[in-house]
């Protein structure tokens, strides 16, 4: 078996120690197998120096590896963060399953497999005491967030009152986003919310949501199947209206000193819809503080109403925010 595998592991070790490279994933399980069944080869072909000068490489890379994460974990471990840390333990992994790999040369197969220079059992030690100093950490960061949101929770639906009118808040939880230090807020409106707003952009920037890093919601009612949802990012905000026809968003926003507004709501296929009285074009053009989902893309407020099919309704009221808002109402049924 050709041993470029061995020179392809060798290099990527090193230029991984000679960058310093912390906070990327090493190496992936195929990669590990690969490795293996090229060691397994050596265990039934044998060893010679090339493979032997090879391995000592790779095992020294692996420590030089280990050497960086010890010195990255002893100077910064109350500052990492939980994504760091996991990162720093895969890596752990990675790293002594090649070196219990090598060590495995040596099992029952006498010296002739013994790559000289080299005590796998000192760093395995080193590596197993390391880790579970992580695991420890990462359990200790997993109970405070498990508290504080909890805490979140307790404050949440008092907070959300300011943005939510009449009372008609059922339950507000509390969800992290994966791999990353944001929260988005599961809100659950009880099924009498008729003549409700939902003032969704003021809450989006209220400082309660800044001061938590809630950058999101998932908003539904009663029996509404899929919900609605909304996210900010570097100050754009981002709607999902989904399938739902129970709800209609308002957006308000001035251009030149001049209120201008326009409702939108879907269909049961999904489709956006405009309902009631389409501002011009020009003026749509001028809001850059929204996208809404349309099939698989966001799309500005502009490009989202040419898509749009637009439908008559009773006049809608109008409200005199100070900047870009957007709230969700109930769409009237007839009685």
């Amino acid at each position: 078996m050709s041993s470029e595998i061995l020179k392809k592991i060798k290099q990527k070790i090193q230029d991984r120690v000679t960058r310093k490279e912390l906070y990327s994933v090493f190496t992936y399980s195929e990669e590990i197998k690969s490795f293996n069944d090229y060691v397994s080869s050596i265990k039934r072909d044998g060893i010679n120096s090339e493979k032997s000068s090879l391995l000592k490489d790779i095992y020294e890379g692996l420590n030089s590896m280990f050497t960086n994460i010890a010195i990255d974990w002893d100077s910064n471990r109350g500052s990492l963060s939980s994504e760091k840390i996991n990162i720093h333990y895969q890596n752990l992994g990675s790293i002594l399953e090649m070196v219990i790999i090598i060590e495995g040369l040596k099992t029952g197969l006498g010296q002739a497999y013994v790559i000289l220079g080299i005590d796998e059992s000192t760093l395995i030690c080193d590596i197993e005491s390391l880790q579970k100093k992580m695991e420890e950490k990462l359990k200790g960061m997993q109970q405070q967030n498990e508290a504080r949101q909890e805490e979140l929770e307790k404050k949440i639906e008092e907070k959300f009152r300011k943005y939510i009118e009449n009372g008609i808040v059922d339950t507000v939880s509390i969800t992290k986003y994966e791999d990353q230090n944001l929260f988005y807020a599961t809100i659950k409106l009880k099924d009498d919310n008729k003549n409700t707003d939902i003032r969704v952009s003021e809450l989006l920037n209220s400082e309660f949501c800044k001061d938590n890093n809630i950058a999101g919601f998932l908003l539904s009612s009663g029996d509404q199947k899929e919900p609605i949802s909304g996210y900010i990012h570097e100050g754009v905000r981002y709607y999902d209206l989904g399938c739902t026809t129970q709800y209609k968003i308002k957006f308000n926003w001035y251009v030149d000193g001049k209120e201008c507004s326009i409702e939108l709501g879907t269909n049961s296929d999904g489709n956006i819809k405009i309902v009631g009285n389409k501002p011009a074009d020009a003026d749509l053009e001028k809001n850059k503080d929204v996208r809404i989902k349309v099939g698989n893309d966001y799309l500005s407020l502009a490009d989202t109403v040419k898509t749009c099919k637009q439908e008559k309704n009773e006049a809608s009221s109008k409200l005199s925010q100070p900047s870009t808002t957007e709230y969700f109402r109930p769409v009237q049924t007839p009685a």
